[in-house]
């Protein structure tokens, strides 16, 4: 009887997805005041599982989502994002050897579509986190790590150099720091970033940095964004409730 219990389970655990994970993290201006809010979720632990973003005014309400399929290469993934509050929009689809580009960097700008070869080391928006984790142990050596980081908004690809910076204490926990900055003879003048990973899982605490999203101006906002806390096992009703709540076109931090 045990037995036949087992195998009655069977096609339903065959078929059971992963747990769904969710986390936080708040983004703050220099001034301290909270731009904005990112909910990442990801389907199980797998560094290429699907992946869905959404970002949230300072008192709560969504204005951008961007959606993350499954991929075999993390750290050059293609994505869909659509941002009500600036207008921007574009679908990334990646190939073996392209970036297929569709781009709208405001509302009220033309939409661009364009192919760009994919280099060897390519890096695409969030891959970026899976590319240090990739190349974890060279960096710590000491040995810097150029990477080509593409900006759909220009349909190219840049050099970044990821350098190690050293260990540290982020808010009692052992980390490590590392700095990113453009391999080019302009990288002095170009704004660089910040990242710090924790020890244990070598997970991203804190990007401090260029913002990846325009604010209610227009601009791209120096910000620094904070995980303070692991992701935790949430259910999939809870995800559907947030995915279906409608985006806004404004926020009130970023009004002023």
């Amino acid at each position: 009887m045990r037995t036949c219990a087992y195998l009655l389970l069977l096609p339903v655990c065959a078929h059971a997805e992963p747990a769904l994970l969710r986390s936080e993290g708040v983004a703050t201006t220099a001034d301290g005041r909270v731009a904005y809010r990112e909910v990442h979720w990801q389907q199980g632990p797998d560094e290429g599982a699907p992946r869905w973003v959404e970002y949230r005014c300072g008192t709560g309400q969504p204005f951008a989502r961007k959606q993350l399929p499954a991929t075999g290469r993390p750290a050059a993934r293609g994505y869909s994002l659509q941002d009500r509050r600036s207008g921007q929009a574009g679908t990334l689809d990646v190939s073996a050897t392209a970036v297929q580009v569709q781009w709208r960097e405001a509302g009220d700008a033309a939409p661009v579509q364009t192919r760009v070869a994919l280099p060897p080391d390519a890096v695409i928006d969030a891959g970026f986190d899976a590319a240090v984790r990739q190349h974890w142990d060279i960096l710590l050596r000491g040995q810097p790590v150029t990477l080509s980081f593409l900006v759909p908004g220009r349909q190219r690809f840049y050099p970044l150099k990821v350098q190690y910076r050293g260990a540290l204490q982020w808010q009692g926990q052992p980390a490590q720091s590392f700095a990113v900055r453009l391999d080019a003879w302009y990288g002095a003048v170009a704004p660089g970033l910040s990242l710090v990973y924790a020890n244990a899982d070598r997970r991203l605490l804190e990007f401090d940095g260029t913002s990846n999203l325009r604010d209610g101006k227009g601009r791209y906002p120096q910000v620094r964004v904070a995980f303070r806390n692991p992701p935790v096992p949430a259910s999939r009703s809870q995800w559907q409730r947030e995915q279906e709540i409608p985006l806004v076109n404004a926020c009130g931090v970023t009004a002023r």
